[in-house]
C-alpha cells in the first residue's frame, strides 16, 4: 500500500475541512473548533455544545445546561415518586382513604378492606371471605362500619334452640343514621322499615331512597336489599332473605372499614393444627448388614427390645 505524502504543512483548520468532507453521522458529527491557541480538535457530545439545539435528554436551563439537559427527567421522576409516598402516607399507609387507620392499624374495632364479603346462614353459619364456622347464638353485633355517616350496623336474633341444640335467625335487622333508621325482616319474610319514628312501606320491585347515599329495595322474590355509599367510593349492601326456618343475611362491601362478630370470627379462626402422631417406627426388626463388608468389621445384628 502506497501512501502519499502529505502536501503543505498541518493548519489548525484541517481537522476541520476533514469534518466538512465526512459523511453524515461519522465520527465528526459534533466536532467544534478549536479555542484559541490550540491546535487540538475536540469531540463534543452534542447535548454538551451550548449551540446544540434540540437537546435528546431535555431542554437545557441558563444556569446548569449539560447537566439538567441530562438529569432533568430523573428529577422529575423522584418528584413524582415523592409525591407517591407523601400520598400513600397521608392516607394511613395501607389504602384506606380515612385518615390513617387502615388494614394494618384497626381503629374502633374496625379494619380497611377493598373487597369483603360476609354471610349468617342456615342454622346459623358464619362465613366471611370464604372462612366458615358455626356459631347459634344471636348476633347483636354481626357486621358494623363507621365508614358511612351515623354508621351501618347489621344484627341477628336468633330463635330458642330446639330439642338438638339448634336456632336459626329469627330475624335480622340493619341499622343507620346511629338507629334512627331500621330495616328488618322476620324468618317468615315480613319486612318493617322506620326512619325516625316514621313507618315505611315497600312492595316488591320498590326501592326507597332513605337520604346520604343509602336506599333499600325490595326484590321480586321479597328479599330486601339494603345499600349505603359514602363520599370516597366506599359501599355495602346487606341482603336478607327467608328461607326455611331462619332469616338469611349475605353482606358484600368495598373500600370500607368493617368490624363485628363477623369480621372478629373470621380473624380468631384457628390456623392447621399439629400433625397427627406418634408415628410407627419405619422400620421393625433386624437391621441387615452390608454384604460386601469385611468381616472384621461387621458388628453383631442389632435387634429391638422384645425381640
Amino acid at each position: 500500500m502506497n501512501v502519499a505524502p502529505l502536501e503543505g504543512s498541518l493548519g489548525p483548520d484541517s481537522l476541520s475541512a476533514l469534518a466538512g468532507n465526512a459523511p453524515e453521522g461519522s465520527l465528526f458529527d459534533g466536532g467544534v473548533a478549536p479555542a484559541a491557541g490550540d491546535n487540538i480538535s475536540r469531540f463534543v457530545p452534542p447535548w454538551l455544545n451550548n449551540g446544540a439545539a434540540d437537546s435528546a435528554y431535555g431542554e437545557a436551563s441558563d444556569n446548569n445546561p449539560s447537566l439538567q439537559g441530562v438529569f432533568g427527567p430523573l428529577m422529575g421522576m423522584l418528584q413524582q415518586l415523592m409525591q407517591m409516598l407523601q400520598s400513600l402516607m397521608g392516607n394511613g399507609g395501607c389504602g384506606s382513604p380515612y385518615g390513617g387507620y387502615g388494614s394494618s392499624q384497626p381503629r374502633n374495632g374496625e379494619r380497611f378492606f377493598q373487597n369483603a364479603t360476609g354471610s349468617s346462614d342456615g342454622d346459623p353459619h358464619l362465613a366471611f371471605n370464604g372462612t366458615q364456622w358455626n356459631n347459634m347464638a344471636s348476633q347483636p353485633d354481626l357486621l358494623n362500619s363507621r365508614s358511612f355517616p351515623g354508621g351501618y350496623r347489621v344484627s341477628t336474633q336468633a330463635t330458642p334452640p330446639n330439642a338438638k341444640g339448634i336456632t336459626w335467625n329469627q330475624s335480622a335487622t340493619v341499622s343507620l343514621n346511629n338507629g334512627a333508621t331500621t330495616i328488618t325482616m322476620n324468618n317468615n319474610g315480613e319486612p318493617s322499615i322506620t326512619s325516625y319514628g316514621q313507618t315505611l312501606s315497600i312492595g316488591r320491585g320498590q326501592t326507597l331512597e332513605l337520604g346520604d347515599g343509602e336506599s333499600v329495595n325490595c326484590e321480586q322474590n321479597g328479599a330486601l336489599r339494603v345499600t349505603a355509599q359514602n363520599a370516597q367510593g366506599g359501599q355495602i349492601s346487606t341482603t336478607l332473605s327467608a328461607r326455611g326456618n331462619g332469616v338469611d343475611v349475605d353482606a358484600t362491601a368495598h373500600d370500607v372499614e368493617l368490624g363485628g362478630a363477623l369480621v372478629n370470627g373470621y380473624e380468631g379462626q384457628p390456623g392447621p393444627g399439629p400433625l397427627p402422631g406418634p408415628f410407627p417406627m419405619p422400620w421393625a426388626g433386624t437391621i441387615p448388614q452390608p454384604a460386601f463388608a469385611p468381616s472384621s468389621s461387621v458388628a453383631p445384628p442389632v435387634t429391638f427390645p422384645g425381640e
